[in-house]
């Protein structure tokens, strides 16, 4: 009788050992599928930030046009930051497009 009491005490043990274990630490799918999540907040965050900064860089270019309609009348510091801001534009235009085509 203390053999069988023993022996299921001992199973006893084993499976709450087990099912503690289980309960509270993480599986490996499911850090794996955090890590995903992780990543596709990351890339919204990411593509969000640079769409913000082409928005602003557009502002600024519709504000220069505005004011300087015709280029040629344009002083040469203002030529300079007006073609500044369409390169940095281009250059975060195309961030956006390398953003979107990571999957």
């Amino acid at each position: 009788m203390k053999t069988i009491i023993g022996i299921l005490t001992i199973l006893a043990f084993a499976f709450g050992a087990y099912f503690y274990f289980e309960k509270n630490f993480a599986k490996a799918e499911e850090i794996k599928k955090t890590m995903q999540y992780a990543q596709a907040v990351e890339k919204r965050l990411d593509y969000k930030i640079i769409s913000d900064q082409v928005d602003r860089k557009e502002d600024r270019i519709r504000e220069i046009n505005k004011r300087y309609p015709e280029q040629s009348k344009m002083p040469e510091t203002v030529k300079e930051d007006y073609d500044n801001l369409k390169v940095e534009k281009m250059k975060l235009e195309k961030k956006m497009e390398v953003i979107e085509n990571v999957k």
